[in-house]
C-alpha cells in the first residue's frame, strides 16, 4: 500500500483529493480491503496522534474505493474523484 502511495499519487494534492486518489489507487493495486483499512487506519493514527481526524477523508477514501471499481487506469479514478467534487 505504501508503494502505491509513493510511486503513483501525485504531490500536492489536496487533502480530500489526495484520500479519494489514494484509496482509489490501493484499491486497484492491492485491494479494496486493503484501502479501506488502510484508510481507517489513517483516521485512528489522526485520532490517536498529532493529526486531525476528519469525517470527509473517510468519505473521501470510500468515493476513492468506489471510483476504483469501474477504473480501466489511473486517470479513470482521478477523473472519477473530479467528478465526485474531490
Amino acid at each position: 500500500m505504501e508503494a502505491v502511495v509513493t510511486n503513483k499519487l501525485p504531490e500536492g494534492l489536496p487533502d480530500s483529493r489526495a484520500h479519494c486518489m489514494a484509496s482509489g489507487l490501493i484499491a486497484r493495486y492491492c485491494s479494496r480491503s486493503e484501502a479501506y483499512m488502510a484508510g481507517i487506519g489513517k483516521e485512528l493514527r489522526d485520532l490517536l496522534g498529532p493529526g486531525d481526524a476528519e469525517w470527509r477523508d473517510w468519505r473521501a477514501d470510500r468515493v476513492g474505493i468506489a471510483c476504483a471499481r469501474d477504473a480501466k487506469d489511473d486517470t479513470e479514478i482521478a477523473n472519477c474523484c473530479s467528478t465526485r467534487g474531490y
